[in-house]
């Protein structure tokens, strides 16, 4: 890992060298983060011990470097490298290698005033990220997945802020799978008795790629915002009537709006539908998207009081599909939503990356939260989740359960920041009858995590 280090910094240093030649550089930044999580967690498996501890404890640490260059012309270009990995795991492929977070060309102005070009690696995120936000799921390589802070993907994005109204236009398109063509080289030990045979096949077809564009509107006569997109992820000539047909066009629309009239209330909300053809085939045909997700919600900040409480209450729902039979798929697909854990519970979240419960789809959920800092330097927070199922098959039940999460964040310096969490799963009726049912000797099991970190921004 030293080398590979070694000939990054040297890569880097070439690259700073041979700058002037190439471009006239006004600002150059360099900077980054560096976190440390200890993580402990006790029957994320929803199943109480037997003969071997049902508990896993770790320490995990991401650390990101940046290089930011701003250049003549309105240029901008940004560098970050990421490494994630578990403490002492030096075998995974993951932990060792250091990944190319961001690259990307920001022109800004371009051709006409307010137009800006965004081209290479880099983060999307729209809203609150409820549809897209995590365009790098793929965090297989470490014990806490939900963890990661890898967000990014290649892409394309177009901006334009409307000089005469407060109204931004976003276009962009990204790469989430490329599958090149096939290219097989044979060679002989004697390659002047059989030359080297290429053989060359036409692409596979099923590159998927995110399309997506969104227009956010400031309104002028309040603190508000609306906004409204079409985003739509799809394979790249799929064959009809076949299980490699898939494409989710999904429409939305979303506000947030602090009230005037009351100092401290504001609400949001959000609401997204889904149609298309996914790629599962039912009697010779694919199946319709029809899912649909939204949510309601508000917050109060108390007035001049001390600890600066606030309370805060939100509904979620991602439907479900109330019949299997037809032709028709009811259920949300959730795309690339980030900080999933804010919206259904941070054990929910994890968890159901491994028992498919709970990943924003085919449930609702009420999240109450409450907050106050009792120092300019701590803060506390509380949130409350109540999470069910919407559809079921005959004999299972829906409850998912309850989940506390208390957080204690403690700003040691306005680089440092120590953070706690400690969270508690209180199992519903779904989760017993599923796990009690498999075992057929009552194990199911509450389940609970400690997580304390430390991060340091420079």
């Amino acid at each position: 890992m030293s080398k590979k280090i070694l000939m990054i910094f040297a890569v880097a240093l070439l690259v700073g060298m041979s700058l002037p030649a190439f471009a006239a550089v006004e600002n150059v930044k360099v900077g980054g983060d560096v976190s440390i999580y200890g993580v402990y967690r006790k029957n994320f498996d929803f199943t109480k011990d037997t003969v071997a501890k049902d508990t896993a404890g770790w320490l995990m640490t991401t650390t990101r470097v940046y290089v930011s260059s701003e250049l003549t012309e309105n240029v901008e270009v940004v560098i970050r490298l990421l490494n994630e990995r578990d403490w002492a795991d030096n075998t995974g492929a993951t932990n060792n290698q250091i990944e190319l977070d961001l690259a990307y060309i920001k022109l800004s102005d371009m051709f006409v005033p307010g137009l800006s070009a965004t081209l290479g690696r880099q983060e999307i995120i729209l809203g609150e990220g409820f549809i897209i936000g995590d365009l790098d799921p793929d965090d297989s390589g470490l014990a806490g997945g939900d963890l990661s802070s890898a967000l990014a993907t290649d892409a394309i994005r177009l901006d334009y802020e409307v000089a005469a109204i407060p109204l931004t236009l976003t276009g962009f398109v990204a790469k989430i799978t490329e599958n090149y063509a096939n290219v097989t080289t044979v060679r002989d030990v004697d390659t002047t008795t059989r030359p080297p045979t290429i053989t060359i096949s036409s692409d596979s077809g099923l590159d998927q790629d995110l399309y997506g564009v969104n227009a956010n509107y400031q309104v002028p006569i309040a603190e508000a915002e609306v906004e409204a997109y079409f985003v739509d992820v799809k394979n790249a000539n799929g064959t009809k009537n076949s299980s490699n047909q898939y494409a989710v066009p999904t429409f939305g629309l979303r506000a947030a709006h602090n009230v005037a009239a009351v100092p401290g209330l504001s609400w949001k909300g959000e609401f997204a539908m889904q149609s298309g053809k996914n790629n599962v085939v039912v009697a010779g045909s694919n199946e319709d998207n029809k899912g649909y997700a939204g949510y309601v919600g508000a917050e109060y900040a108390f007035q001049n009081i001390g600890w600066e409480p606030t309370v805060g209450l939100v509904y979620y729902h991602f439907s479900g599909d109330d019949d299997a039979t037809d032709d028709a798929n009811n259920t949300w697909n959730p795309l690339f939503p980030d900080a999933a854990g804010d919206r259904i519970g941070t054990i929910v979240d994890a968890t159901g990356l491994v028992n498919d419960w709970g990943q924003q789809s085919n449930m609702q959920v009420i999240k109450l939260s409450g907050s106050i800092q009792p120092t300019e330097k701590i803060s506390l927070s509380l949130d409350w989740f109540n999470d069910q199922l919407l559809e079921v098959a005959a004999g299972e039940k829906k409850k998912l359960g309850n989940e506390i999460d208390i957080n204690l964040a403690y700003a040691y310096s306005e680089d440092v920041e120590f953070g706690f969490t400690f969270g508690y799963f209180a199992r519903g009726s779904a989760i017993k009858n599923a796990v009690d049912t498999a075992s057929g000797d009552g194990s199911s099991a509450d389940a609970m995590q400690l997580l304390g970190s430390v991060a340091v921004a420079f």
